[in-house]
């Protein structure tokens, strides 16, 4: 008898669809705990994530304790508000209505992430009706370290990016429905993204930019209605702030540039979003007009990071619009390409290749995610011990010059002097340096607290992002002033005293 080869069938697709169904709620459940994790560590933690953080929670305080917000740079404090009033607002009546200082900031961006996230989900449903497409977009974005990671930061950015994604979300919806309503509720969402971080300007530009296309008389109607009454919001807050608003929100917020922050933030870019990036590029040839808009909003999003990430002082929450917008553009570019139902089908096509990049998104996503929580688990404690080190400094009668902001959230809840935004002010010429000058000359500060000791040999070349102050002013503290101990933690901070000579 002739021997017979048996063949086993192939796969039906009606089995791949459910494989790939699993492998997708399998990637749901790690990118949720995730999130769970995140969510923990945030409500555990009570001291900084990040240097900035404490700045928002400080300048929070002292505006809803009638401090003001936006200091004309001529006076004490010397301190600089560079966002929009929303974000320091809710954050500050949070925490005086009995809601941790950190917390209550964070609490904020967490719940804008998990908005955002669901944003994503029906921004998709407006652009394409594959719901497997639809769920690997929002896994692709949930997935996202970066995401993660500023989410649960009491700073202004995912919330600014919220209120964006709602707006467009808005665009889409009427582009769908031609409601008008949902054109108005755009235009809203777009002044409060602009009033909580001024650069939030992609969604509505790109809503701008799509009418024009679509629709030159509600185009013009639309731009001039967000432009008025964002416009009037803007004079009018600036007049309440006697030029306070424009000061600190445009003027001192323009850093020095430095190419080697762009650097660094396009290396952790291509490093973490390469899969996603590639799957949304080829699908840019292929994007429909449906779709067109999204690509739009996403140009202008890249373009708003290359412009401001150069900036002295800038940090990966520069990326985070990006990595909500592209994975909705990767999601759409699967569609468009039919890469679901070439996969089902198993069909031989370059397509179903692009499965690769993006697991690998995915898996490198996951695994940082871990990182990050375990690295905030272990410097919680570090940073504990050095704010508690420092309280017998802070934490108490006097004035204080410092550059450890954590301890200023705990004991004091202001600041006189931000080094870092003051020393670049007054290099630009933006701040007479006078009046800190006199004062460290007269000994009228009780304590100084420094991350270097003035009376050892300093590096020739400093850190640009080192909060420092100016010259002048740590020549003035080496003569009238001595180190009496040093706090060993994260910062390393030196504590100042008057000379008794």
């Amino acid at each position: 008898m002739a021997a017979h080869t048996i063949v086993a069938p192939a796969p039906s697709s009606c089995t791949r669809e459910r494989t790939c169904t699993q492998v997708l709620r399998w990637f749901a459940i790690f990118v949720a705990l995730g999130l769970i994790g995140h969510l923990a560590v945030m409500l555990w933690s009570q001291h900084e994530f990040t240097p900035v953080e404490p700045l928002v929670v400080l300048h929070a305080n002292m505006l809803v304790h009638g401090e003001g917000l936006y200091y004309d740079l001529k006076h004490y404090p010397f301190t600089v508000s560079p966002y929009g009033p929303i974000f320091y607002a809710a954050s500050g009546y949070l925490h005086r209505w009995g809601m941790g200082p950190y917390l209550s900031g964070r609490i904020l961006s967490f719940a804008a992430l998990v908005t955002a996230l669901w944003l994503c989900w029906k921004g998709l449903g407006y652009l394409t009706s594959d719901r497997y497409a639809r769920a690997t977009g929002v896994i692709l974005a949930a997935s996202t370290s970066n995401l993660l990671f500023w989410g649960t930061v009491a700073q202004t950015d995912v919330l600014a990016c919220c209120f964006s994604l709602g707006a467009f979300t808005a665009f889409l919806r009427y582009r769908d429905k031609r409601e008008d309503r949902f054109l108005v509720y755009s235009g809203i969402l777009v002044i409060l993204a602009v009033f909580t971080k001024q650069t939030a300007i992609a969604a509505g530009a790109a809503i701008g930019l799509t009418l024009l296309v679509e629709d030159r008389k509600r185009a013009a109607l639309w731009i001039a209605g967000v432009g008025i009454v964002g416009g009037g919001i803007a004079l009018a807050l600036n007049a309440i702030t006697h030029g306070g608003y424009f000061s600190n929100a445009i003027f001192a917020n323009i850093n020095p540039f430095a190419w080697f922050k762009l650097q660094q933030q396009a290396q952790y870019l291509i490093l973490t979003e390469a899969g996603v990036i590639l799957t949304a590029a080829v699908g840019a040839r292929h994007a429909s007009r449906r779709v067109a808009p999204l690509y739009i909003y996403a140009g202008l999003a890249t373009a708003i990071w290359l412009l401001t990430a150069p900036k002295i002082g800038s940090d990966l929450n520069y990326q985070i619009e990006m990595m909500l917008v592209l994975p909705m553009c990767a999601a759409c570019a699967l569609a468009e390409l039919q890469f679901f139902p070439s996969l089902f089908a198993s069909r031989r096509t370059w397509v179903t290749l692009l499965q690769v990049p993006l697991l690998l998104h995915v898996v490198l996503n996951v695994l940082l995610t871990a990182r990050v929580l375990a690295e905030r688990a272990l410097l919680e404690s570090v940073r504990a011990q050095e704010t508690a080190a420092l309280k017998p400094f802070v934490d108490r009668p006097g004035r204080l010059l410092s550059v450890h902001f954590d301890s200023l959230v705990h004991y004091r809840g202001r600041i006189e002097v931000e080094p870092l935004i003051y020393s670049l002010l007054v290099e630009a010429g933006r701040i007479d340096p006078g009046p800190v000058l006199r004062d460290l000359s007269a000994r009228q500060f009780d304590t100084i607290l420094l991350a270097e000791n003035l009376f050892e040999p300093q590096p020739a070349v400093q850190d640009p992002e080192l909060a420092h102050l100016p010259a002048a002013q740590l020549d003035a503290i080496r003569r009238n002033y001595r180190v009496v101990q040093h706090a060993e933690g994260p910062y390393g901070v030196y504590v100042y005293e008057p000379r008794r000579d």
